[in-house]
């Protein structure tokens, strides 16, 4: 599909893949990797390309693409929806080759919803594809995982950014600035990402305050204004983001300090939609600075703290 990714920027491998699998594609699709990799972009380029619709400007206006989302006003997808999507699965497609099962946001299912959609992965419908996005691979039942083709979206080359910016006609000077700014985050670039700037009060009052009673204070701040958010999870995403920023200010001088608390911001956002509230790791991160301890990571981490890397 000549053109058809050019938008795209960076994650050439993966689309070449993509373009293998459009005719004969697996069962079910996984999309994994940080917040504002564009992995979200390239799955719904991908959802396109399987119905034979490239130019198709909403996705739920298509009769074969079965969308999984969190009903108006609720954080979660509900069991219920993913019972009703169930069974138009199983149903013919009505002017594509394929029904393709659409979950953007695979993470905002609860244990009860992915039990209902096991169900479906065990004996799968005949004409279906399903394509998922989520953040973190280290959330989601194993069943699940284990039954999908895992794609992994890393970080964009600087390079990268700044030649894609300038195909979409923005000036040099400044796609090399966002390109810079962006941390091998084309989104971020794209978008100028705002998002941060609600929260960088309580960031700063995080990362640079005088003592542990002002981090805990500035702490409680940003669960307040993440609480309060529709969207929980992309709210924490952009506080702890405001954290890691206002952590480069000082960090010349006052190195060991801002990698004690960046492995506690990086910790933070791996617990993101986890048991673990990011907020007691952000507590426990402002605790360790007053100790002046810094826990070395092990060999094999989970995470790895992109923080201790400014």
């Amino acid at each position: 599909m000549p053109g058809y990714w050019d938008e795209i920027i960076g994650h050439k491998p993966v689309v070449k893949l993509l373009d293998l699998w459009v005719e004969h594609p697996a069962f079910s699709y996984l999309f994994y990797g940080p917040a504002h990799l564009g992995k979200s972009a390239v799955a719904e380029k991908f959802v396109r390309a399987l119905v034979g619709e490239t130019d198709l400007k909403d996705l739920n206006l298509h009769p074969d693409i079965v969308m999984f989302l969190p009903e108006e006003g609720k954080k979660d997808i509900s069991v219920e929806q993913v019972r009703k999507n169930r069974l138009r699965l199983y149903e013919r497609p009505q002017i594509a080759q394929r029904v393709v099962a659409f979950l953007p946001k695979l993470d905002r299912l609860n244990e009860t919803g992915f039990n209902a959609l096991l169900k479906v992965m065990e004996e799968p419908p005949a004409d279906a594809v399903f394509i998922s996005v989520a953040e973190n691979l280290a959330r989601l039942p194993s069943t699940i995982v284990s039954r999908t083709v895992c794609v992994p979206f890393g970080l964009v080359s600087q390079k990268e950014i700044q030649a894609g910016l300038e195909l979409k006609g923005m000036e040099p000077e400044e796609a090399k600035r966002r390109a810079g700014e962006s941390r091998g985050r084309p989104g971020l670039a794209i978008e100028e990402d705002q998002s941060k700037e609600a929260f960088m009060e309580a960031a700063n009052q995080y990362a640079l305050g005088p003592t542990v009673g002002h981090r805990l204070a500035a702490s409680e701040k940003l669960r307040q204004a993440c609480e309060s958010s529709e969207d929980t999870s992309s709210a924490w995403t952009s506080a702890l983001e405001a954290c890691m920023l206002a952590l480069r200010q000082d960090f010349l001088k006052r190195t060991r300090e801002t990698l004690i608390l960046g492995q506690g911001i990086a910790d933070a956002m791996a617990s993101i939609n986890g048991p673990v509230q990011p907020r007691f790791l952000l507590d426990a991160a402002a605790l360790q600075v007053s100790r002046n301890f810094l826990l070395m990571p092990n060999l094999y981490p989970r995470y790895f703290p992109l923080s201790l890397t400014v």
